[in-house]
């Protein structure tokens, strides 16, 4: 993965605006209503937890260990919210909208390809996790 081309992307749409969790939500409710329940009425910590999880994955992107631990965890605790694995591709396309949405012009194939593979990633490990036996 393009540690890189991840980071710098993630600036273009986030950026000081942190606007990129807020446009997902919008998104994911609009496209997928049948979440919309498994998330509380105030969703700005969410917005906010969200961001902060891409971020570390971000700087964690080059520790194995690291990410296999975390997003199986994530992935286990999101099993007792409700969350199926059909879900997640769900998820994906709709941060893939938002970030070529807040992108606009500047957005460029190459980034749609490196988020897809990174969310993929990311889904992968945590379906993994949600998987796995807890004992």
């Amino acid at each position: 993965m393009d540690k890189n081309l991840l980071t710098e992307s993630l600036l273009l749409v986030d950026g000081q605006e942190q606007a990129l969790t807020p446009r997902f939500y919008e998104i994911l409710f609009e496209r997928h209503p049948e979440v919309r329940p498994l998330f509380s009425a105030d969703i700005a910590p969410q917005e906010q937890m969200l961001r902060e999880a891409i971020v570390a994955v971000l700087d964690h992107l080059e520790d194995a260990a690291w990410l296999t631990g975390t997003l199986g965890a994530m992935g286990r605790k999101h099993v007792g919210y409700g969350v199926t694995p059909g879900m997640y591709d769900a998820v994906g396309e709709s941060m893939i909208a938002a970030m070529q949405e807040l992108g606009g012009d500047a957005w460029t194939p190459e980034m749609t390809a490196a988020w897809t593979e990174a969310l993929g990633a990311v889904s992968g490990l945590m379906l993994a996790g949600a998987e796995a036996d807890p004992a």
